[in-house]
């Protein structure tokens, strides 16, 4: 609850005629350092000792094949670097100042030879960062995905938190915020019986002013990388715009005409008949001399579903060519083809024109 009593120093503001406000605070949250450190003391004596030692063993097998990765010199330095109070101890005391030192232009370190830490992911979002990863996948693959996987869904449980920010400070801008992650394959992540996984963050992110952007290489690429029959599924569900370029293999550009939907097309069929004792005969191509005979012929027109951009539509888009499936905000647009202009191709030139002249 609220505290209701007045400040201190209010009864001298009011002597000296200054205009005060009492604003209600929260009152400080109890320190809980203790009961986390009981918590960990019941789980470990009656969860983690009463477990099998060979469902123990696996489990640490486990726990060390991924800690193994942080252990190489370089990569410590970077995501285990050492405690501020042992990089003081190591630091000579009393160091003398070096004449001429010129001023560091480099990466920004905490004086300890480290990179300084990464502020809170809450600040960098609503000051309008830019957080960008770059790790060569070549280096080091299981690092860099064990890396990309972690930042995308701390930044991702950072959004998720701001609908309660916003209920609490409902005059409170929020800046809206951009996930941009290529080759979203080797990082997508699905909960299923989880309440952790994209397709639930990516399903609230609307209500977050969160925008997630994500490129993958194909439909089956993503799904070769998700756990379960449907996960895939599910989380392809949650993006509401969807644009496909050239698809190569088969499975992918089925599954797109799928998504586009059918429509209603008329088809046309003729059918051809004759009697018994034609004048024209249809199978020998002449003309005969036989009476009472007829030749008829007929078109109709039958109207039937076809898909709106069959698979082979997919498999055969040219550069700068790409069908999707537009979301306005509001309501879902129907299939559509669109033709790209890359940026640096002059804006007073059609796509037509430029195709033309062969710059794209």
């Amino acid at each position: 609850m609220p505290f209701s009593r007045a400040p201190a120093g209010s009864h001298s503001l009011d002597g000296l005629g200054i205009p005060w406000e009492h604003v209600a605070t929260r009152p400080v949250p109890p320190d809980d350092r203790q009961a986390r450190l009981d918590a960990v003391e019941r789980w470990y004596r009656h969860d983690w000792l009463q477990l099998d030692t060979k469902l123990r063993t696996s489990i640490v097998e486990g726990v060390s094949v991924f800690l193994s990765i942080f252990d190489l010199p370089d990569i410590a330095r970077l995501f285990a670097p050492p405690s501020p109070v042992e990089t003081a101890t190591a630091k000579a005391p009393n160091s003398p100042f070096t004449p001429g030192a010129t001023k560091q232009t480099g990466p920004k370190t905490d004086g300890g030879g480290t990179l300084a830490p990464l502020p809170p992911l809450a600040d960098l979002i609503e000051g309008g960062k830019v957080v960008a990863l770059n790790m060569p996948a070549g280096a080091n693959p299981a690092l860099a995905r064990a890396i990309g996987v972690m930042l995308k869904n701390a930044w991702l449980q950072t959004l998720l938190r701001r609908p309660a920010q916003m209920k609490r400070n409902p005059d409170r801008y929020f800046r809206p915020a951009v996930l941009l992650c290529d080759e979203y394959q080797s990082f997508a992540t699905v909960g299923e019986d989880d309440p952790s996984g994209d397709e639930k963050s990516f399903a609230l992110t609307r209500q977050c002013k969160c925008i997630p952007i994500v490129a993958t290489q194909s439909i089956a690429s993503l799904r070769s990388v998700l756990s379960g029959n449907d996960a895939w599924r599910t989380l392809l569900q949650t993006l509401r715009t969807r644009i496909f370029l050239t698809l190569s293999d088969d499975s992918s550009a089925d599954l797109a005409s799928n998504m586009c939907g059918k429509v209603a097309r008329l088809s046309p069929s003729y059918s051809f008949s004759e009697s018994s004792k034609p004048a024209f005969s249809l199978v020998a191509a002449r003309a005969g001399g036989g009476q009472g005979g007829s030749l008829g012929a007929s078109k109709t027109y039958r109207e039937q579903r076809e898909p709106m951009f069959h698979a082979r539509t997919f498999t055969l888009l040219q550069n700068y060519q790409a069908i999707a499936l537009p979301y306005d905000g509001s309501k879902s647009l129907p299939a559509t083809r669109l033709y790209l202009k890359p940026h640096y191709l002059a804006r007073d030139r059609s796509y037509w024109r430029q195709r033309a002249a062969g710059e794209i």
